[in-house]
This record gives structure tokens, C-alpha cells and sequence, in this order.
């Protein structure tokens, strides 16, 4: 079959049919953190403790951003050494099975230990679910398949909201729900994993023991992506993180909390459904630098919008479907740009470097940003703020080769 512009058989279909699936539960596991944390912390913080739930919040995004940045490099470097396929396998029994156990949570802390684990087995599984497709899909249709791999985290998070509406808002049923739904994972894993392939390029590097120097890695690419993920990732953990909450501290009732909360977080990823794939086709029409480009400059003008300028809490819903296309469509660029800057042997290493090492202060800013909105008494001046890291990524973005109509190297 003939479509994306390029021909397309079982295996590739089906190597994207896995990966989407997989980074589908990733974001499922990730979002639901984020719609549940007030009512979790209500439950779990002594009375004593709730007026600092922002702090504590913020401490359980950061010890799963801290969970994701280690099981990141870790897995990225497993799987350029052991394989895409097993690698992929074991991270998704990982964040599976801890997803699931942190419904059984009967303290803020072991909460906190259960996502760090569930980070650790989430950060392993992007780097060799997209080195296992842009090995495995052809030139034409390679920057099209990403876009489409990267919209499955936001399909994720929207399948956690529109739960969330459902079970939470609707039904009053506890958080612990979602996270139980969360261990799905395990049983996927175990009726697909034989149908699972591995990356036919991969297979041949490392047969042909392709021997490079640590200076590949070390090459003057990576620096340069490093602050472009850097913007992308504190700008995402630290700003958009808290549209949910955001949302529910407009509301002036406990049932719209849930529900402002909940059609937040759906009309955000709707958005950043449409802003990765679109991604995709724009970067191989366009290019990968100025489309970057532009994505960062939308979310910087949209951050004060949504965050300071605007108090109608419906408008602030509504305005989810551009700030998600902006902020959340700028992941795309981790599955296009990057795969085509390092050779097969040190792609899944080098790119799972790129997309998680700056959850590392992506964690700080997530417990940074938690106390500027207790410092500056709400979250419009504490996104405001944080929005300026956007401006790095514009400059980093072009310090970066274009790569537009590029084979992937070996």
C-alpha cells in the first residue's frame, strides 16, 4: 500500500501498531498523575499539610520526572546494546505493574517511590519504541510516521481525562480507579510481545560490530539538542503540567473542579494530538528547524495568555486545544530531528540522552514552579516566568544541522 508517500507493508504498520500502542499506555501512565493529584493529596496528606499541596505535588512530578530521566538513559543504552524488541518488553512491564500498584498508595510517600518506579520503566520505552520505527520505516514516510508515534502520548492522556470526566466527575468513583486501569500494560505486553519485531538495521550494525569512538555521541549535535529539549521539557513540566489544576482552581465547587479539570486535560491533548502529526507534515515540508521555530514561539506568546490575560474559565478551557497544538506538538521534534543526527549503533543511547536528561532539571522546575505559584499567590506570574525558557529553544534549534530530505545515517 502507497501511502505517507512511500510504500508500505505488514512489518511497518505493524512496528508502528506496537510502538503507538505502547507510547499510547506511556502517556496514559504519565497523565494520570497529573489529573489526580489534588484529589489523591486530599487524601493521602495529614490535614495539617494541605495548604502546602502544590509543594507536595510537586514533589511527585518531579520524583517521576527523576524516575523517567534515569529509566531513560538506562533503557536507551540497553537497547543499543540488547535490542529494540526485548528492551521495549521489559520497560512496559515496568511502568505497568507500578502504574497498577499505585492505586494501593496509603501515604503521600510511597505514592511518590511507586512513580518513580513507574517513571523509571516510562523513560525506557521511547527511545527504543522510536529507534525500532525510524529503522524500520522508509525515507519518504519516516518524519510522518514520527509525528503520528508521538500524538500516541497526548491519545493517552486523553483516554486518562476523558476517565477521569467519566469516573471521577460523573460516577464519584476514587482516584485509585485510574491508577488500577493503569496496569494494563502487563497483559497487553503478554499477548503481543512475540509479534513484536526487531529493527532489521540494528541487527546489522551490530553484526557488522560497528566499532565509533565516544566522540560520535560527543559530537557538536548534542549539545544543541540538549537545549532544545531542555526548553521543551521545562517548559512543558514546569507550564503545562498545571493546566488541570489550573483549571480546577477556577471552579467554584468540588463537582466543576473535576470537571474544568477534566475537559482541560482532554482539550489539551486533543490539541497536541493535531500539533504532533501536523508536526510531522510540516517538518518534511518545511523543514525541521523553522517549524521547531515557530512551534516555540507560539507556546511563548500563548503561555500569558492562558496563565495571566484571560479569567473566564470556559475561554481558559477552550484555549487548551492551541496551547496543547503549541507546547505539547513541540515533542514531535524528539522523534523527527534527533533519530537523524546519530548512526544506528548509538541512535537509541543518543536520543534517549536528548529526551530525558532534561527531566533532570525539569524536576526542579516542576518543585520551582510549585513554589513560585505559593510565592506569587497563583500560577499566572509562575508560568509567565517559566515561559521565557522557550526563547532558548529558538536560538538552540538553529545551531542544529537541517536534516530535511536526509537519509538516516548508519
Amino acid at each position: 500500500m502507497v501511502l505517507l508517500g512511500a510504500r508500505l507493508g505488514r512489518r511497518e504498520w505493524g512496528v508502528l501498531g506496537v510502538a503507538l500502542l505502547f507510547w499510547v499506555l506511556d502517556g496514559y501512565a504519565t497523565y494520570v498523575l497529573l489529573l489526580t493529584v489534588v484529589p489523591s493529596l486530599h487524601e493521602l496528606l495529614p490535614p495539617a499539610l494541605l495548604p502546602m499541596l502544590p509543594r507536595y505535588a510537586g514533589y511527585l512530578i518531579a520524583l517521576t520526572l527523576f524516575g523517567w530521566a534515569s529509566g531513560g538513559i538506562l533503557g536507551g543504552r540497553v537497547g543499543d546494546l540488547l535490542g529494540r524488541r526485548r528492551t521495549m518488553i521489559l520497560a512496559v512491564l515496568v511502568y505497568g505493574l507500578f502504574t497498577g500498584l499505585s492505586a494501593l498508595a496509603t501515604s503521600w510517600w510511597m505514592l511518590g517511590v511507586l512513580r518513580l518506579l513507574t517513571g523509571i520503566g516510562i523513560g525506557a520505552e521511547w527511545g527504543v519504541g522510536t529507534s525500532l520505527l525510524q529503522e524500520s520505516w522508509p525515507n519518504a514516510a519516516r518524519t510522518k510516521g514520527a509525528g503520528i508515534l508521538q500524538a500516541g502520548f497526548s491519545l493517552g492522556a486523553l483516554f486518562a481525562s476523558g476517565l477521569f470526566v467519566l469516573l471521577s466527575a460523573h460516577l464519584g468513583l476514587s482516584w485509585r480507579v485510574l491508577y488500577g486501569i493503569g496496569a494494563l500494560p502487563v497483559i497487553l505486553v503478554a499477548l503481543v510481545a512475540r509479534q513484536i519485531p526487531e529493527s532489521r538495521r540494528w541487527v546489522a550494525a551490530i553484526q557488522g560490530e560497528g566499532k565509533l569512538t565516544k566522540r560520535a555521541l560527543g559530537s557538536r549535535h548534542l549539545v544543541p539538542a540538549l537545549l532544545v529539549s531542555l526548553s521543551i521539557t521545562v517548559g512543558w513540566w514546569a507550564i503545562s503540567s498545571w493546566v488541570p489544576t489550573y483549571a480546577a482552581l477556577l471552579a467554584h465547587s468540588v463537582a466543576a473542579k473535576a470537571a474544568l479539570a477534566g475537559l482541560a486535560g482532554v482539550l489539551y491533548n486533543v490539541g497536541e494530538i493535531f500539533g504532533c502529526i501536523l508536526f510531522g507534515f510540516l517538518a518534511d515540508r518545511l523543514g525541521r528547524r523553522p517549524v521547531t521555530a515557530s512551534y516555540f514561539l507560539g507556546a511563548l506568546v500563548m503561555t500569558p495568555v492562558v496563565f495571566l490575560l484571560v479569567k473566564n474559565p470556559l475561554v481558559v478551557v477552550l484555549l487548551q486545544l492551541l496551547n496543547g497544538y503549541l507546547s505539547g506538538g513541540l515533542y514531535s521534534w524528539y522523534a523527527i530531528h534527533p533519530p537523524e543526527l546519530f548512526p544506528t549503533v548509538l541512535r537509541a543511547t543518543a536520543i534517549s540522552l536528548i529526551f530525558n536528561s532534561s527531566r533532570y532539571l525539569a524536576m526542579v522546575g516542576a518543585i520551582v514552579s510549585s513554589l513560585l505559584v505559593q510565592a506569587f499567590g497563583g500560577l499566572g506570574l509562575a508560568a509567565t516566568t517559566f515561559a521565557l525558557v522557550y526563547l532558548l529553544g529558538i536560538v538552540a534549534i538553529f545551531l542544529l544541522p537541517e536534516t530535511r530530505g536526509e537519509p538516516l545515517p548508519d
